[in-house]
């Protein structure tokens, strides 16, 4: 055999070699880090996400595009160092190709600077609402589905004031960066309608007794109590609120984690009565709801919270994003262009990002109200449409 004739040999096998290699490449398995708090105080949280984000691509058959999707699970705890270091292990030793979960603002705010470098696309689901994600600190490579803190805690503060005719506010709320920004956003929309908070009272985040804090409450000649606080915090303070009679006195007014349709049961009759913005309640009159409902009960035993409708959207929106490129998640910019892009039907209605890649949701009147099969949060009337990241109605 000549020269020419072994050159053009080597060159169709090479050929032959890409051919067969990309078949392969494309039938590789996608993975998805899912961050999340699977411990402490903010587990309920972490486990109430993950399972509508499991449930979207079990329903799919956990298969995007012809390519597999393997979800590789690491628990942060909701400890910044701690997520960081998991976050690490997702991306150099998993290799993974997107990033999903994240409850904890002062995890999100960690790892905010590493994703960015290391161009991982994140997407936010749960509750880490942390403003200047999609703001201030944003990244072409941050998208969030859940809320943003300040979106969250305005929607009811002129509305506690003028229509609620709650006057004088105590505010409290976890210590840390969720309960300082989504407390700002309410004092300030309860504020410009000509109210007062009178106090605020800041409590550590794990705390199981609130008695310390929540005795000073009576004496401070307040109309209400707003308050701030998630997962087991938020079934301890709203029992023992009522034990210490303080609701039979004060209303309770909150964000939507709250008074979260998965905290109902473990509250009990003592959150009967509770209102907030909400933005998700298994009850919204869509289809897509109606369907996620029944799913969601069937494969859990329970009824979803809006962190499990937040995360099981996140799954809708990465999934439509990878079939709009045929599954090349290695393409990251064009993943990028395509999860911008991304308009869906959804348990909460209609979907998309703004342009700094935070959803846009719709709020509504919640109230607590016992049902026949339990505790249930109750649409009372619409509050505000299209609320931006900033926490105004478009």
């Amino acid at each position: 055999m000549g020269l020419k004739q072994l050159t053009m040999a080597a060159f169709a096998a090479c050929l032959a070699s890409m051919a067969a290699a990309f078949p392969a490449a494309a039938q590789a398995p996608i993975k998805i880090g899912v961050l999340h708090p699977f411990t402490g105080p903010l587990a309920l949280i972490g486990r109430e996400s993950t399972d509508g984000f499991t449930l979207y691509f079990e329903q799919i058959g956990n298969k995007v595009a012809g390519r597999p999707v393997t979800l590789l699970k690491e628990d942060d705890a909701a400890n910044p160092s701690q997520g960081l270091e998991r976050t690490r292990r997702l991306v150099e030793r998993e290799q993974i190709h997107l990033l999903s979960g994240i409850t904890s603002s002062a995890v999100a705010y960690a790892l905010r600077t590493y994703v960015d470098q290391r161009q991982v696309p994140l997407v936010i689901m749960g509750s880490a609402g942390a403003n200047d994600l999609t703001d201030k600190q944003a990244s072409p490579y941050i998208f969030r589905t859940s809320f943003s803190n300040r979106q969250l805690g305005a929607p009811i503060g002129q509305y506690a004031c003028g229509k609620l005719g709650l006057k004088k506010i105590v505010v409290m709320a976890s210590d840390f960066v969720t309960g300082y920004e989504q407390s700002a956003a309410f004092g300030e929309q309860y504020g410009k309608a000509g109210c007062t908070v009178v106090k605020s009272i800041m409590v550590p985040l794990g705390t199981s007794d609130f008695t310390p804090f929540l005795s000073q409450v009576a004496s401070l000649g307040a109309d209400g109590v707003w308050a701030m606080f998630f997962a087991a915090d938020a079934i301890a303070f709203v029992k023992q609120y009522d034990a210490l009679g303080l609701k039979a006195k004060l209303p309770l007014i909150g964000p939507s984690g709250l008074i979260d349709p998965a905290l109902l049961n473990a509250m009990g009759a003592s959150a009967v009565g509770a209102m907030g913005p909400i933005y998700y309640t298994d009850s919204l009159d869509f289809p897509e709801n109606k369907a996620f409902v029944q799913a969601f009960k069937a494969r859990y035993g329970r009824e979803p919270g809006a962190t499990a409708a937040s995360g099981y959207i996140a799954a809708m929106a990465i999934a439509k994003a990878i079939e709009a490129i045929n599954g090349k998640v290695e393409d990251k910019p064009a993943l990028l262009a395509a999860l911008r892009q991304v308009q869906l039907k959804t348990p909460m209605g209609a979907f998309q990002f703004d342009a700094k890649q935070n959803v846009v949701l719709d709020f509504y009147l919640g109230k607590v109200a016992a049902g026949g099969s339990g505790y249930t949060l109750q649409v009372v009337e619409p509050l505000e449409k299209a609320v931006d990241q900033y926490g105004v109605a478009r």
